[in-house]
């Protein structure tokens, strides 16, 4: 069951009560830290997973989007994992599509590399092309090779 780990404005934009669960509840590998933020007036959804701090980024998303959180990450770590042409028995290993669950942000190391991440995503944003230019296959490629401490 992949476990959301949400942001408090990501909660609140997608209308989620959290619940608190125990870390052992979920296998690690099904533990995602998710937030909200903004480029350019738009919304961006970025994603990081716990123990291998893989990321991708969903820009200018919609709130019909929103409402359909979990489908919206399907197809953006289907369109993550093809990008770097890793093998498709990553999405029966990460577990996404099986049942969510969401709850609070609980650990500051992943939540700080979320953090920088995102401002490698807007600093490659506003330097690169801007948000009319889909080229984040090379974005991804890049937040996940970058250096982080956890």
């Amino acid at each position: 069951m992949p476990l959301f780990r949400i942001t408090k404005k990501l909660a609140t934009a997608l209308r989620i009560k959290q619940v608190a669960l125990s870390v052992e509840s979920t296998r690690p590998e099904y533990e995602w830290f998710a937030d909200l933020f903004y480029v350019e007036r738009k919304k961006c959804i970025i994603w990081v997973d716990r123990p291998t701090l893989f990321t991708f980024v969903r820009p200018a998303v919609v709130a019909a989007e929103l409402r359909e959180f979990h489908p919206l990450f399907r197809y953006e770590f289907r369109t993550a994992i093809a990008s770097m042409a890793l093998p498709e028995s990553l999405i029966d290993h990460f577990g996404i599509y099986q049942p969510e669950a969401y709850a609070p942000t609980n650990e500051r190391a992943v939540v700080g590399s979320m953090l920088d991440h995102r401002k490698i995503f807007k600093l490659w944003l506003t330097s690169k092309v801007g948000l009319s230019e889909p080229t984040f296959e090379r974005l991804t490629r890049c937040l996940t090779k970058s250096p982080c401490l956890s």
